[in-house]
């Protein structure tokens, strides 16, 4: 099951979203995400968090419209959106992307990788995604799809990652290794309409960024 996380950072373009919103099976906002979802004039299966992000006439509104709506404390170790991932694995996700989560909150945007650790380690699939960037966290393989010319950047996301292979990249790598104190691997550019991705050991970020 396909679950799209909607939270509470950036959105500026809705009508980018519109391919992701049909793919899922199943919306779920955090919090201050149900405003995203009402200017999309979306209806989200269900709402959590501690309410204290959301517009109240937008919350109003979905109470009217009979949504889930799951309300916790302010005084909790987890975000909303972590409460979100955690709802999504338990109503039975197998893949979840998340939007709105990259912001000018540094905090929350680099905790935010954290939950694709989360999913990568229970194989669930997951990514983030905005309008000027795909984001995706592998400890073996990966595919992407791109266009000729577009850029893929590949970043240690633990001390070493080794034995990384690729295909379909200019600049191709056959078994080095990339240190997190000194990265190399930013702005590759697709050769081909697909790039893989392989590693042997560590985790590494995957990032199809925009220009």
């Amino acid at each position: 099951m396909k679950v799209l996380i909607i939270s509470n950072g950036d959105i500026k373009d809705y009508n980018f979203y519109e391919k992701l919103l049909k793919d899922a099976d199943m919306v779920i906002c955090a919090d201050g995400g149900a405003n995203h979802a009402y200017r999309m004039k979306l209806k989200p299966h269900l709402i959590v968090g501690d309410l204290d992000s959301i517009e109240e006439e937008v919350l109003e509104f979905y109470e009217k419209e009979g949504v889930r709506i799951e309300k916790y404390p302010p005084m909790k170790d987890e975000t909303d959106t972590q409460l979100a991932m955690l709802k999504a694995i338990e109503l039975g996700a197998t893949d979840v992307t998340f939007i709105g989560v990259i912001g000018e909150r540094f905090d929350h945007s680099y905790a935010n990788l954290s939950l694709l650790l989360y999913l990568l380690n229970r194989n669930i699939k997951g990514k983030i995604v905005n309008e000027m960037n795909e984001i995706y966290l592998i400890n073996k393989f990966i595919e992407v799809e791109g266009k000729k010319g577009e850029l893929l950047s590949l970043l240690p996301y633990s001390k070493e990652v080794k034995g990384i292979y690729t295909k379909g990249l200019f600049y191709g790598l056959s078994g080095q290794s990339m240190d997190l104190e000194m990265p190399y691997g930013i702005s590759n550019v697709f050769t081909e309409d697909k790039a893989t991705i392989e590693i042997e050991e560590g985790l590494l970020l995957v990032i199809k960024p925009r220009e």
